[in-house]
């Protein structure tokens, strides 16, 4: 509080922080106490609060191999905001407080590439395996099968595909802590550049088998993936990197249990609750109350 003597000694009312009234003649002036706000947990809030954590903990999965990921962005916004941006709202999964600070995340169908590529279709008849649309023709991959042989055979048999062209598989396991409980991701990034310049290159040193595989002579992996993969071309261009548009194809036992509504509930209770939450008020705002 102070006293104000000399011009502006009549000042009633308020301005700004301060607050100004007459005393004894003269003008007292006494600053407002600035009221101390939170932001409101509402059901909403924390809906979007609580799929923040497996989304970033899933993209640091990929320790940085999905750069240049998200074709035509601008220079100031990061592969990390595009990927977040592109799943925000696509697949929701539900992480705890604490499941999210130790680094925990669930595989789910997330885009993780936007290009002008055309993308490469991933089929699946039996879960966690893929063939994908890139055909090999009657060639057997095997051990002794080089990059040339591999390049060439994707070349020839392949529109839109050209020596230089980069194919990429991710691989992406789903595990559960055996102490916590905690479900983490264990994700493998691999990529052969198609060139024939060197005939002693062997695919195998690049992608493994398991992963480059003939399938009805169409590329694909032949042993079944617990968690996510997929496969992604690219190519350097004189204007940036061109990829394909692609998203996970997911194969994980425990995605639907990070879905539920219990879920949500559990981890919304991780961080506190609702903002001013009552026994009787449902969370849901969604629900339709009964007309009288």
């Amino acid at each position: 509080m102070a006293i104000l003597t000399g011009i502006n000694t009549q000042l009633r009312g308020s301005a700004g922080g301060w607050t100004f009234y007459q005393r004894g003649g003269e003008t007292v002036a006494k600053q407002k106490v600035a009221k101390k706000s939170s932001a409101k947990r509402t059901m909403a809030v924390m809906q979007r609060r609580v799929q923040w954590g497996n989304l970033v903990n899933v993209f640091r999965s990929f320790e940085g191999t999905l750069h240049p990921s998200f074709e035509g962005k601008s220079p100031k916004v990061s592969d990390f905001n595009e990927f977040m941006s592109a799943n925000f709202t696509l697949m929701p999964v539900y992480l705890t407080k604490t499941e999210a600070r130790a680094n925990g995340a669930v595989v789910a169908a997330y885009q993780i590439t936007r290009g002008s590529m055309p993308t490469i279709e991933h089929d699946s008849e039996t879960p966690g395996k893929v063939t994908t649309d890139i055909m090999l023709g009657d060639m057997t991959i095997d051990g002794d099968t080089t990059v040339a042989d591999f390049s060439r055979t994707v070349v020839q048999n392949n529109e839109g595909y050209a020596y230089g062209d980069q194919i990429s598989v991710y691989v992406m396991q789903q595990m559960v802590n055996s102490d916590s409980h905690v479900p983490f991701v264990r994700t493998k990034a691999y990529e052969v550049t198609l060139s024939v310049e060197d005939e002693e290159d062997l695919l195998k040193s690049h992608i493994p088998l398991t992963y480059a595989t003939s399938v009805d002579e169409k590329l694909g992996n032949s042993a079944p993936v617990s968690g996510g993969i997929c496969y992604v071309h690219s190519r350097k261009t004189s204007s940036g990197t061109k990829v394909s548009t692609q998203r996970l194809v997911v194969n994980n036992s425990i995605l639907s249990t990070y879905q539920t509504r219990a879920a949500l509930d559990k981890a919304v209770k991780s961080y506190g609750g609702l903002t001013g939450d009552q026994f009787l008020t449902p969370d849901d705002p969604n629900t339709a109350a009964p007309t009288a």
